[in-house]
């Protein structure tokens, strides 16, 4: 069996509604803390995938993953290198 800790960092494809998820969510953190700056979405690779922590992922946009939802934040599908798993 193999174990994946919470922190470690996936790979996901964000939708035009995560990213502007993240958006609100920056700029609701940016009222009471200017000094941020503005929002930038996260950088991605040529084929779209941006790299988070699982707790982040899980966190944001949690409340969105829900069967039938039409507006998923990311796409199903989840990216995770072999190193980031632990051997039981």
């Amino acid at each position: 069996m193999k174990t994946l800790n919470i922190n470690s960092n996936v790979r996901i494809k964000l939708t035009p509604f995560g990213i502007a998820k993240l958006a609100a969510n920056h700029e609701e953190l940016r009222s009471s803390r200017p000094s941020i700056g503005k929002f930038t979405p996260p950088e991605t690779d040529k084929d779209g995938y941006c790299e988070m922590q699982l707790w982040e992922i899980m966190s944001t946009f949690g409340e969105d993953m829900y069967m039938g939802n039409m507006h998923l934040p990311f796409e199903t599908n989840i990216q995770i290198d072999d190193a980031q798993f632990e051997e039981d």
